[in-house]
């Protein structure tokens, strides 16, 4: 029999022979490692899932154009729809403002995907159903109060134009302002129309029937108008209750435009540096619009996730100071118990090298004993915290489970050396007369 044979055959020997002793040590070992493995899952998977529930709250990264005065192509942003990592992007919609009149009070209008809209904004409320067909419309809570309609309604939506877009949509050239020097001059019936607008010479530059007043909703000029059936009516607390939402095509219609974007929304789930790389990437690709992070949403999602790793890693120092504990107790019963072995192996001729070489082998086998079990029940308690808390399950981590069976070696043999050291400093002849 080789020495290594008899080496565990010895180790072996010593745990059966005080298998109560050896089992409450085995059991620390193992609801250490239990804790451990569940607490190194769920600080791999769950702030990756975080980072995506907490995506419900909004977008994190805001696109506009680098010339304010104007919009940008839908294109555009389907191109950074391809462009970020699909792990990572958890939305995007595009947002095209333009403002309206109903019943002749001014409000905004909002042309988006209606889908991706609800994707990015999970956590509006809704009082009916978001459009799902063309001439729906979802209104804010604030319109809805004051035009006193509610879901099922139809409502007017009136382009809001100036005079000059009004005087321009008639076939006419937009007029100077009329002031108090401008001279009157009579029309081909020897008198000047009411409100009529001439230029400096007071020569009338628009027909007596179209006049500045005209330009305004229900006047003489034709304003586009478009009539949408309320779907739902929208409730954040915040802007969004005085906005009216449609399809892009119905605000296309509307306008007589084609589909511009004010404004793109991105929630990605990433964390900050990574947010902030991703829209300089789109910046720099895109010279055309301008990509920035949501300072307030990013920093409170990399405040959260912090932590929560921070309360991880000290819950897991406090379980494995216990562990340390736990195996240094029982390991130092074991070695009072053990005393008069120790003391006549010595006087033997056994060296300090074999007796600590033994009670070392005994850490061993407990820690890769208790490990193996506790990495096993750790996933499944990772499991079960998961689905109960964060309604996610999480993915077995194969490198946690050897890292898990490792560090509980490691701390049951960091555990034994204090034992370990009383067990050397036998004195083989107080153990033999007695003492």
């Amino acid at each position: 029999m080789t020495k290594r044979s008899m080496f565990i055959r010895m180790v072996l020997s010593s745990i059966l022979r005080r298998r109560s002793r050896v089992l409450i040590a085995m059991l620390a070992v193992a609801i250490g490692a239990t804790t451990l493995s569940s607490l190194a899952m769920i600080a791999i998977d769950v702030p990756r899932q975080m980072a995506r529930e907490m995506r419900s709250y909004g977008a994190n990264v805001v696109v506009l154009p680098a010339d304010e005065d104007s919009g940008f192509s839908p294109a555009i942003l389907a191109d950074i729809d391809r462009e970020v990592p699909a792990d990572l992007l958890v939305g995007a919609v595009g947002l095209e403002y333009e403002p309206i009149t109903i019943n002749d009070l001014p409000y905004v209008a909002v042309g988006t995907d209606m889908e991706a809209a609800r994707a990015i904004n999970p956590y509006w409320y809704v009082d009916g159903e978001w459009p799902h067909q063309p001439g729906q419309a979802l209104i804010g809570r604030e319109i809805a109060q004051a035009t006193d309609v509610g879901v099922g309604d139809t409502l007017t939506l009136m382009e809001l134009v100036d005079s000059g877009q009004s005087l321009e949509a008639a076939g006419e050239a937009a007029p100077p302002a009329m002031t108090d020097e401008q001279p009157r001059q009579p029309d081909a019936r020897g008198e000047v129309q009411p409100g009529q607008v001439t230029d400096e010479m007071g020569k009338p530059i628009a027909p007596a029937d179209k006049t500045v007043t005209d330009a305004a909703p229900g006047g003489g000029l034709e304003v586009p108008s478009l009539p949408v059936t309320i779907s739902g009516i929208l409730e954040t607390g915040g802007s969004e209750d005085g906005f009216v939402y449609l399809a892009s095509a119905d605000l296309s219609e509307l306008t007589g435009r084609d589909h511009m974007l004010t404004v793109a929304e991105l929630s990605v789930a990433a964390n900050e540096t990574t947010i902030a790389s991703i829209a300089q990437d789109i910046t720099s690709k895109h010279p055309e619009i301008q990509a920035a992070p949501v300072a307030r949403l990013t920093h409170s999602d990399a405040n959260v996730l912090d932590m929560l790793r921070s309360l991880m890693v000290i819950i897991t120092i406090i379980v494995l100071a216990l562990i340390m504990i736990g195996v240094s107790t029982t390991m130092m019963a074991v070695v009072t118990e053990r005393r008069n072995e120790i003391g006549l192996r010595k006087a033997l001729g056994a060296g300090n090298r074999s007796i600590v070489g033994e009670f070392l082998g005994e850490a061993v086998v407990l820690g890769i004993v208790g490990g193996f079990f506790g990495a096993l029940m750790g996933y499944g308690l990772a499991q079960v915290i998961s689905l109960n808390v964060f309604h996610r399950t999480v993915v077995f981590q194969p490198l946690v489970f050897i890292a898990t069976i490792v560090v509980s070696v490691v701390i049951s043999t960091l555990a034994s050396l204090i034992p370990v050291r009383r067990a050397i400093d036998v004195d083989p002849a107080l153990v033999l007369r007695g003492e």
